[in-house]
């Protein structure tokens, strides 16, 4: 019988970790109260951008702190990872700015109009794996295709 192995992982194997999925969760305070909400995102120039539109939940966060977690499991192995980001969630509406975070990596799922992007700094980034041998290749780590 294996027995699971539960490793940290690296900044610069967080940050690739995080390029392999579409797919995270933001955290953040509202009304002071916790608030999560599933969010497809992209990972470009050391931060995390994610589409968002106006007059949205993501117009309260400019310059508020926030959690971005992200992960990946095989439920069959019992085996997988996560990544957790703490930054500043900064509202970004300059066109040229929209536009050259905009391309391909960073098409919203959610219905338009979303015309402006929220940045969120990597100010913290952590994460582990949960591998049930030490040697876990990268097919472990990103669980199912």
């Amino acid at each position: 019988m294996s027995v699971p192995d539960l490793a940290p992982l690296g900044p610069a194997r967080c940050r690739a970790l995080l390029a392999s999925v579409p797919l995270g969760r933001l955290g953040f305070v509202r009304d002071g109260r916790p608030a999560i909400r599933p969010v497809n995102f992209t990972v470009a120039s050391d931060a995390i951008w994610l589409r968002a539109g106006r007059n949205s939940w993501a117009d309260r966060l400019d310059g508020q702190p926030v959690t971005f977690e992200a992960d990946a499991y095989d439920p069959a192995g019992h085996t997988g990872w996560s990544v957790i980001v703490t930054g500043v969630a900064t509202l970004t509406t300059d066109v040229e700015t929209v536009a050259a975070h905009l391309g391909a990596g960073l098409r919203s799922w959610a219905p338009p109009p979303r015309d402006r992007l929220l940045r969120i700094s990597l100010d913290r980034i952590e994460g582990r794996r949960l591998a049930l041998r030490p040697d876990a290749d990268d097919a472990t780590e990103s669980g199912p295709p």
